[in-house]
């Protein structure tokens, strides 16, 4: 069996585990496919749409990490209306994933891990490059394998609201405040609200992180690589941008994450004539360790407390409806 049979062989093995996936494409880091795998289905997809994405999805967090002295990026979850693409950086390759999370949710992490092994493996002979020793792959595949079964596991969040039961609707940033000093479960280390120029509307942080970039910048960096997956994947077939999440680390004990999802469109004054209505994004780092499901839960509450504040908006109710989709069924 050559290489790249090879290789096909272990992108099957992932497709087949699940039902929900519907595509599965192995790209160099330029976006060029090497290998690619898929099964028919109702969702349209653009294999070169794929791997533009998932050029960026793993490169969107990348001055993030660096800023924050946390490396490696592990893995990434970019869920649109459709689906969510999964990407993995395998030596100087990127597997993607294309799941169909409505269909089933969460996915095969054993099965994944021990593709990943061999992937990493066969993937280091077709580019010639020195042997992984079995250390190297088996904690390769073990960081996997952890980030996901991290990030389908954790206390369940019920979907409540932190909207004060009066506020004034000429002055809505101090009822804003009130929702993010609401937030039930200590799980962020920091979080805010910005709009697309990168300025930070409000934000938190537990004291005593001692994190070596301030609040302010690392929401700037963070907003910038979700505009930058915005526009990449603006007019896709797959629907719009619902949510961005990478996890990193070298510890599968004390992984990093970073979400980041749209919160609704604010308008900033009544002055008739001016462009005042600016793009609101929810920025949150936080460990993994409680697990995937209370960020997503928390994440959902505060947003959808903002948007009964502000007035609603179609893709962050789409992103509220697709965590509830992601949360009602987890690892055990």
């Amino acid at each position: 069996m050559s290489v790249r049979e090879s290789l096909i062989k272990h992108l099957t093995s992932i497709l087949r585990a699940s039902s929900g996936t519907v595509l599965i494409i192995l790209c160099d880091q330029n976006g060029l496919s090497i290998a690619k795998i898929g099964r028919k289905s109702k969702i349209e997809i653009n294999p070169n749409e794929i791997t533009s994405l998932a050029a960026a999805a793993f490169s969107a967090s990348a001055e993030n990490w660096d800023d924050l002295n946390i490396k490696d990026q592990v893995i990434s979850f970019s869920y649109f209306d459709k689906v969510c693409l999964i990407t993995i950086r395998i030596n100087d390759t990127l597997l993607t994933i294309v799941h169909d999370y409505h269909k089933e949710w969460p996915l095969d992490a054993d099965n994944l891990a021990s593709s990943m092994y061999y992937l990493k493996q066969k993937l280091g002979e077709f580019f010639g490059s020195d042997e992984a020793s079995k250390a190297e792959l088996e904690d390769f595949s073990n960081k996997i394998r952890s980030a996901i079964y991290l990030f389908g596991m954790g206390t369940e969040v019920p979907f409540v609201s932190y909207t004060p039961e009066n506020f004034d609707k000429t002055n809505l940033l101090p009822f804003i405040s009130i929702v993010l000093d609401s937030i039930q479960n200590p799980i962020f280390i920091r979080y805010s609200l910005v709009v697309p120029s990168g300025l930070t509307i409000d934000a938190r942080e537990v004291s005593g992180q001692n994190l070596p970039v301030s609040i302010e910048a690392f929401s700037a960096s963070a907003n910038v690589a979700f505009q930058k997956m915005k526009e990449e994947s603006e007019g896709s077939s797959i629907g719009e941008l619902l949510c961005y999440i990478a996890i990193s680390g070298q510890d599968p004990d004390n992984f990093y994450g970073l979400i980041t999802c749209p919160s609704g469109k604010l308008k900033f004054s009544s002055v008739k004539g001016t462009s005042n209505i600016e793009e609101v994004s929810f920025i949150g780092l936080f460990k993994l360790t409680y697990g995937g499901i209370p960020v997503m839960g928390e994440s959902r509450n505060i947003i959808n407390s903002i948007l009964e504040i502000i007035g609603s908006e179609q893709i962050t109710e789409n992103f509220i409806k697709a965590v509830n989709v992601l949360t009602s069924s987890k690892y055990e």
